[in-house]
């Protein structure tokens, strides 16, 4: 008889052979996972509508089991109670003759809520039935039941991804007042859902098996734990796009070995390989996660109130476009690599007298392929990082930032006498296409005679007619022509930033004036805090032009469209930036505790040596109630009670069990194969037990004889490991009816 066949018949369990525990815990767990679902936007009415619903639903699927509910009856019931859910709480809001009739004595407040428990509740009450009758029907379709508690949970912490760890609220706070790491207690939650997910699944269990199967579960998560503490929090987001990094060169197996071994384009933390095509990222793919925070040493605001972070310039002309300089002789004003140890200096090219020094801390959250930093930066150093699970790399810099406006620059020229003559093609190239000279001229023809031959003046020039003309939107690429940029300036105008980019710096170089393309973020300060710690986000991306101005260095010329499609980009959680400035600055609360108390930790030593003092303390018992059980039996005073339960003992011990409803006649013919004495000796063990003989030395002698005999055969019908692993078990007893 099976286990499935014989549990129907116990009084603790349901007519579909699940314990009413496991019934009731299952109803529990659709519960919560209900909550999980619509706490964000149902109202209280609804949560508790949702709530009662599903041990509701968990009753009605175990009634329709047990009348034997076809598939397509319980899918067409849970259709219509979901369709009816829907019906009637948008009914009660729209429907006139409800508003004007039985509805009229209501509030506009109660209506809603009205419709709001209706809607909650009835959905909730046909999905839940739906997915229990069908796991209780196929064992596979089970399946849907976990996955919904697993996705109730992804979709209520889906907002702590990719950095955002002020998210969810309920959560973040009250970890991070404690010196507690969200993401920990994410762990942890991952770990009871997918317990949770399983126990969906259960049909009959045992109660000891559900209390080994519990065992397993709390060691696979402190293992769990114990494995990904010292690991980096992995955020999702991505960096290519304006050709920050290149993941279709990974994809197609270019690992660059050269430039990994030697270091470059790595460290402290920073990874991927810089594009030398700033066309090949998709740039309307980013998103407002969080890629960096610049904490600030010293106060600071940007004219024009854009903070430019530079990565990468784009100054060679490699016939398509621009690319980074291949030779390393020129832009060595710009670190490319992480400090190893050591200060990395940029060429000094900046004049001081022009600029004020900045010091900030940089702390990337994300992988880059190298280092960036407020614009100019000329002095890189590494720094401790405070938050390793947090950041993936943490470096000072100093920079260079202009200050004074860009039109008391007027008068000067771009091209120094200094530079020699490769170095002014270098800065000047421009396509061969006569268009861009044109345009040019044709643009600077209007400039106030007082002017003319200005540098500054004529850039200014140029930028205003991009400004003018240009129109920004992510829609058009202009990927598939063979000049980009000519597709754009020479065509429709419609682009985005490396278009504008790339255009102003032909157009200037068409005039002398030498020019360059910078990649990076540009932070607007009017969407963030108020804080010295400013959050970069991946929507930040952007591409810029610079010009060189003889005797003052590289100046930021950025090209700002008037029209454009784009919706407005989304302030900076003000909450998000402070806590991640916290962070940097070494505080475990993120600025929501008392950083002078010692965060919380599990202490996972403790509890490992406790469990091992307890494993070893129930092993311990487990072995000298079988050693007791076997001294017994085999004494010369034993009575046949405890020489039948020791021989049965060893029956255990080799999973040779008597299932639950099974009678002791028909265990030991179920036996006979293994152990043929077993039958005479339980005849015997129940004759006595019934009072139909009494119990002398001639009986003893005849039990003691068949339970040596049956000892005799299941070794000599067992193999010789499974009667080590029998020896070895401490629990066999435990499972002797």
């Amino acid at each position: 008889m099976s286990d499935a066949t014989s549990d129907t018949h116990d009084p603790g369990l349901n007519p579909q052979g699940e314990p009413l525990l496991v019934l009731a815990l299952k109803a529990a767990i659709y519960a919560a996972t209900v909550l999980l679902f619509i706490s964000s936007f149902a109202t209280y009415t609804g949560l508790i509508a949702g709530a009662l619903a599903a041990p509701v639903a968990v009753w009605l699927a175990w009634w329709g089991h047990r009348r034997r509910l076809r598939i397509p009856a319980c899918l067409l019931i849970g259709g219509l109670t979901v369709t009816g859910g829907l019906w009637l709480g948008q009914g009660v809001l729209d429907a006139p003759w409800l508003a004007n009739g039985l509805l009229s004595p209501l509030s506009a407040a109660a209506v809603l809520r009205l419709s709001d428990g209706l809607l909650m509740g009835l959905t909730a009450l046909g999905v839940i039935f739906t997915l229990r009758s069908l796991g209780c029907r196929v064992r596979a379709l089970s399946m849907l039941e976990g996955a919904a508690v697993v996705a109730a949970v992804a979709y209520a912490f889906d907002g702590h991804r990719n950095q955002m760890i002020h998210q969810p609220r309920i959560l973040s706070d009250w970890a991070w007042t404690r010196g507690i790491d969200p993401q920990e207690v994410l762990k942890a939650l991952g770990v009871v859902v997918s317990a949770l997910g399983l126990m969906v699944l259960l049909r009959v269990e045992r109660r000891a098996k559900l209390v080994i199967t519990v065992a397993w579960m709390v060691a696979a998560a402190i293992l769990f734990f114990q494995l990904s503490g010292a690991l980096p929090v992995d955020a999702e987001v991505a960096t290519n796009g304006l050709g920050l990094t290149t993941n279709e060169q990974k994809a197609k197996g270019d690992k660059s070995e050269d430039k990994d071994k030697d270091g470059k384009g790595k460290g402290g933390g920073g990874g991927g390989q810089s594009s030398n095509d700033p066309y090949s990222g998709d740039f309307s793919q980013n998103r407002p996660d969080p890629v960096a925070v610049a904490v600030f040493h010293e106060d600071y605001e940007p004219p024009g109130q854009i903070m430019y972070f530079r990565q990468q310039v784009l100054s060679y002309y490699d016939g398509n476009h621009l690319s980074p300089d291949p030779s390393g002789a020129y832009d060595q004003d710009v670190i490319t690599e992480f400090p190893q140890g050591e200060t990395l200096q940029a060429a000094p090219t900046q004049d001081p007298a022009f600029h004020v020094e900045v010091p900030t801390s940089m702390f990337l959250m994300v992988d880059h392929p190298q280092p960036f930093a407020l614009t100019n930066s000329v002095a890189v150093s590494p720094i401790e990082n405070p938050a390793p699970q947090r950041f993936v790399s943490a470096y000072d810099v100093k920079s260079l930032a202009l200050s004074m406006p860009q039109t008391r620059l007027v008068g000067r020229r771009s091209i120094p006498d200094g530079w020699d003559e490769a170095t002014r093609a270098h800065y000047l190239t421009t396509p061969d296409d006569p268009r861009y000279q044109a345009l040019a001229d044709q643009i600077v023809r209007d400039i106030d005679p007082r002017f003319v031959g200005d540098d500054l003046v004529k850039a200014l020039t140029i930028k205003r007619y991009l400004e003018r003309n240009g129109f920004y939107t992510r829609k058009e690429t202009h990927k598939d022509a063979d000049d980009p940029t000519a597709s754009f300036l020479f065509g429709s105008m419609r682009g985005y930033c490396v278009h504008f980019a790339h255009s102003a710096v032909h157009l200037f170089r068409s005039q002398g004036i030498a020019a360059r393309v910078a990649i990076g973020y540009a932070v607007d300060t009017q969407l963030r805090g108020a804080g010295s710690a400013v959050l970069v986000m991946a929507d930040r991306a952007h591409a810029w032009p610079e010009i060189y101005i003889d005797g003052v260095g590289w100046i930021t010329f950025d090209i700002y469209p008037q029209q454009s499609d784009e919706v407005p980009q989304r302030m900076v959680a003000p909450d998000l930036e402070s806590l991640m400035g916290e962070l940097a600055r070494n505080d475990p609360t993120g600025g929501k505790g008392d950083p002078t108390v010692e965060p919380f930790e599990v202490p996972w030593g403790a509890i490992a040596r406790w469990a091992a003092l307890l494993v070893g303390a129930l092993l311990a018992l487990g072995y000298a109630v079988k050693i007791g059980r076997r001294l017994a039996g085999a004494s010369g005073r034993a009575s046949h009670r405890l020489i039948f339960a020791s021989t049965l003992d060893g029956l255990s011990d080799l999973g040779l069990i008597r299932q639950r409803g099974e009678s002791r006649e028909r265990y030991a013919r179920r036996l006979k194969a293994v152990a043929p004495s077993l039958e005479p000796l339980t005849f015997l063990h129940l004759r006595l037990t019934l009072g139909a003989g009494a119990e002398g030395e001639a009986t003893t002698a005849e039990l003691r004889r068949l339970s040596a005999a049956v000892r005799a055969e299941q070794a000599a019908h067992t193999a010789p490991t499974r009667r080590i692993l029998g020896w070895l078990n401490p629990l066999g007893w435990w499972f002797t009816r």
